[in-house]
């Protein structure tokens, strides 16, 4: 009896360590048969990286829970000159999805690595993180220098600005107080004269040449008539036109 629990109890034990490793797998294998990604799987195997890699992200675009689909694009993308954060968020998915994963280990050692290859392509060397700091300083600097600069121009510029408005505000004084002493001819003002009537075929040249004996003052008789024309041609037979004289006439 004793022996029978003991061998129980290591039973429940293996089954608690090992439980989650298979599980995980089952899934994985389980997503693996998907149709999407069987082909892109198949295109994977052809060589045709890229198609492969548009199949599992359609994939994903329609079913983010497919963990085999983010791991399968993790691997792709991570590759010398890929996508290295890509493929980081990639790892990250499918160990969220898959917290009891039996590759935990074999994906975080790639997370590592993908990690420090980000990194090289950022800054290859501590040589070229100091230049880059240095350089960085040195650009600093001259820009201060140019804003300072800028300052002692805008500066110059006020100055100048004020002075001229000043100018300005005198001439136009000067020319007011000028004004102010010079009597401007005033032209003598139009009076209402006679009203003829619009005959058959008549417009307002024909008319200006009738009354005045020149055609071109017909906008006389136009302005005149202003508060019952719409336009120049907006004539009636019959109609009584306004005839304005000036007092000279």
């Amino acid at each position: 009896m004793k022996l029978m629990r003991t061998m129980l109890l290591w039973g429940v034990v293996l089954t608690l360590v090992g439980g989650c490793g298979p599980k995980a797998q089952v899934s994985d294998e389980s997503e693996r048969e998907l149709p999407a990604m069987k082909k892109a799987r198949t295109l994977e195997e052809a060589g045709d990286l890229a198609g492969a890699q548009t199949a599992y992200q359609t994939l994903l675009d329609r079913d983010p829970l497919v963990a085999r689909a983010h791991l399968s694009l993790a691997f792709l993308l991570d590759k010398p000159g890929g996508d290295y954060v890509g493929a980081l968020y990639h790892y990250h998915r499918y160990l969220a999805l898959r917290p009891d994963t039996e590759k935990r280990r074999m994906i975080e050692n790639h997370i590592r690595a993908t990690t420090l290859a980000h990194t090289a392509t950022v800054f290859t060397s501590q040589a070229d993180v100091l230049r880059r700091m240095a350089q960085t300083e040195t650009e600093n600097s001259d820009l201060k220098v140019r804003v300072s600069n800028l300052e002692a121009q805008a500066n110059r510029l006020r100055a100048m600005v004020s002075v001229l408005q000043g100018k300005i505000a005198a001439t136009a004084d000067a020319s007011s107080r000028a004004l102010d002493g010079t009597v401007l001819p005033v032209p003598g003002p139009r009076t209402a004269g006679k009203s003829v009537r619009v005959e058959r075929g008549d417009n307002l040249r024909k008319i200006a040449g009738r009354v005045y004996g020149d055609e071109t003052r017909w906008r006389d008789i136009f302005e005149a008539n202003r508060g019952t024309m719409k336009h120049a041609n907006d004539l009636r037979i019959g109609q009584a036109l306004l005839i304005p004289v000036k007092e000279s006439e």
